[in-house]
């Protein structure tokens, strides 16, 4: 089988399960989602309890439970803290390399 075949072939694939499943949502879509009917402000928890009440993914209720004890004023505040959590996650560039 040769390059093109293989590449073909993944990409059949690849359009059949997401017709069958869907495409996957941004994290800010499923955030959204997820606090849609919230009014803010809001604690950490709270955000949990109408993320769970709103049925959000595993992912979004984790990454809620893990932001800071403190009050949000809106869905952007949120995301940006928890934008926060991911950069303070990622792998920081050595002084070396600056």
């Amino acid at each position: 089988m040769n390059d093109d075949m293989t590449r073909e072939r993944l990409a059949q694939g690849v359009s059949e399960l997401e017709s069958r499943v869907g495409q996957p949502l941004p994290l800010a879509e499923s955030l959204h989602k997820a606090l849609e009917g919230a009014v803010y402000p809001l604690s950490a928890r709270q955000l949990t309890w109408v993320a769970r009440e709103n049925e959000a993914p595993a992912l979004v209720l984790s990454l809620l439970g893990s932001l800071p004890r403190s009050s949000f004023g809106s869905v952007d505040a949120v995301a940006r803290a928890l934008d926060g959590d991911l950069d303070a996650t990622a792998p920081q560039p050595s002084a070396s390399s600056r």
